[in-house]
């Protein structure tokens, strides 16, 4: 077997800039754990010294000599760029140290220095160079021109057509470079997944910590939890308020929300075309975009005046602009793309041999559609109902706006009358209104409902988990 030929494919430049973009963030985001650590620990311990931003640097410089010694920057490590030299072999240590103070001193310290007034002609040159290094035949980066390098995608190596036997099992192993790039993406996805178990985790220590200070305070009994309303101003925190109109939004929702949403799956999985599904289901999408406030202020400004007002006048009933009804049907009209999303993506999933066999029995299409398709997709059709439960659950702007009870809610089993809902007055409090005054738990009483709410969604989605599991069929 021949010796390897090193033969570097230089990167694109769109690549060089993307790497040289992460780079930065990276270095940002070391600066900003700096910074915390520094926040929470040179109290005690006195100032470090340095400013953050040195400390970073320093740290990040520290990384990159790590990668040094395999002809690599970090960012690089984890896409396969290297440093070569002219030759096309790996550079080595110091030709990749030089590379890397030149670059920062050209990319940083030199334009720092010289146009740290005139942010608009350091912008010009520096697009300029860009340019001429992507234009200009045979032309490399300063620094690489300063250190004798060049950056290469990958390494290639070429072999002779005689290669060397399989002659023990050690043979097909991986390369120790290859393992350890392996390695590395491993502990890169795992530190992802842990980070979000820990924002869990802090979240929960969070919100149940000040909820047992509420239910531990001198000024809590049970009593104050049934009582005529929800002022917490006057120590009043009846959950009754609550829950009522959390119940009386979230069912309206889903009763507005449930049956177009189905309606509109129904229609672009089993009738619309590719090219109407194209655009009709994008648009559809795009209503879950709209901002809660616009719907909130939608809510008492068209659906209260416009269309509550005549429609219930007419029937003798009186209803203000502020009312759970209005709200509920401003949650609904939200939750419509949520259910009508998840449950198109799940009756186009069906397998398309099931409506041909039904076809085939002579059903026709509504038929199809209704018998066949549906209950097939029955499991993410009950997903996505559950999901927007919890999605009408947790809506915060809607409500606070258009139920009227920002500032307290008497008991009313009436959905035409004003209301509060878990959400509206965890906002009620968190924002800081004449509410929050006058009682000493009234503040954690916001940690007690953002508890109650947390159990009250996990087990929403815990449900969901279990009628997906009931009622899954796998094709």
């Amino acid at each position: 077997m021949t010796s390897p030929a090193w033969r570097p494919s230089p990167p694109t430049v769109w690549a060089r800039g993307a790497a040289a973009a992460v780079e930065g963030l990276l270095y940002l985001a070391i600066t900003i754990v700096v910074a915390i650590v520094e926040y929470y620990v040179a109290g005690p311990l006195t100032d470090f010294g340095p400013s953050n931003w040195w400390i970073g640097l320093a740290i990040f410089a520290a990384w990159q000599g790590w990668h040094w010694a395999g002809a690599q920057t970090p960012v690089g490590s984890y896409v396969d760029h290297y440093v070569a030299d002219e030759t096309g072999a790996p550079a080595c240590f110091w030709c990749v140290v030089v590379r890397q103070l030149t670059r920062f001193g050209f990319l940083y310290a030199i334009p720092f220095i010289l146009f740290k007034n005139n942010v608009a002609l350091f912008v010009a040159l520096a697009a300029v160079a860009g340019l001429m290094i992507k234009f200009l035949p045979n032309t490399r980066a300063p620094w690489d021109l300063f250190a004798g390098t060049q950056p290469t995608q990958t390494l290639s190596i070429e072999r002779s057509s005689a290669l060397a036997e399989v002659r023990v099992p050690s043979d097909f192993r991986l390369g120790a470079q290859r393992l350890a790039e392996n390695r590395r993406a491993k502990n890169i996805v795992a530190l992802a997944g842990l980070s979000s178990v820990v924002v869990t985790a802090l979240i929960v220590r969070s919100i149940f910590s000040e909820a047992y200070l509420f239910l531990a305070a001198d000024e809590f009994n049970f009593s104050v939890l049934r009582d005529i309303g929800w002022f917490p101003r006057r120590g009043k925190f009846d959950l009754q308020t609550l829950f009522v109109g959390t119940l009386w939004v979230t069912g309206i929702a889903i009763v507005v929300a449930a049956p177009i949403g189905l309606g509109v799956a129904i229609y672009l999985s089993e009738y619309a075309s590719t090219k109407v599904r194209t655009y009709v289901k994008p648009i559809i999408e795009t209503l879950a975009s709209i901002p809660s406030v616009v719907l909130g202020f939608f809510a008492i400004s068209f659906i209260s005046t416009s269309v509550l007002k005549p429609t219930l006048g007419a029937l003798g009933v009186d209803i203000g602009i502020f009312s759970l009804l209005s709200a509920g049907i401003g949650v609904g009209i939200l939750t419509v793309p949520i259910i009508a999303s998840i449950a198109e993506d799940a009756m186009r999933a069906v397998p398309r041999e099931l409506r041909e066999a039904s076809y085939g029995l002579g059903a026709r299409k509504a038929t199809t559609a209704l018998r066949v398709v549906f209950p097939a997709a029955l499991s993410g059709i009950s997903a996505a109902i559950i999901v927007a439960i919890s999605r009408a659950i947790g809506e915060t702007m809607v409500v606070f706006i258009a139920a009227g009870g920002s500032g307290g809610a008497i008991y009313e089993i009436d959905p035409t009358k004003p209301g509060q809902t878990i959400t509206a007055a965890m906002a009620s409090l968190g924002a800081g209104t004449d509410s929050v005054a006058g009682s000493g738990i009234a503040f954690q009483s916001l940690y007690f409902l953002g508890a109650l709410l947390f159990l009250l969604t996990l087990g929403l989605n815990v449900m969901s988990d279990a009628i997906v599991r009931r009622f899954r069929q796998v094709y």
